[in-house]
């Protein structure tokens, strides 16, 4: 990972968007990804790279 790249991982339910997370690493944001997944498999989960730039605090 470098300084400027986050990782958005977003939880889908019926085609719409449940909710979004960051995360400073690839490692971090699929931890989470299969920590939810085993809770609710339901879920379509995506993770994707995201410029630094594109986050608003």
């Amino acid at each position: 990972m470098t300084d400027t790249t986050v990782w958005k991982c977003e939880q889908w339910f019926g085609g719409k968007l449940q909710e979004q997370n960051l995360f400073r690493s690839e490692a971090q944001a699929r931890a989470f990804a299969r920590h939810l997944y085993d809770a609710a498999p339901e879920l379509t989960l995506r993770i994707e790279p995201m410029p630094i730039e594109h986050v608003w605090n």
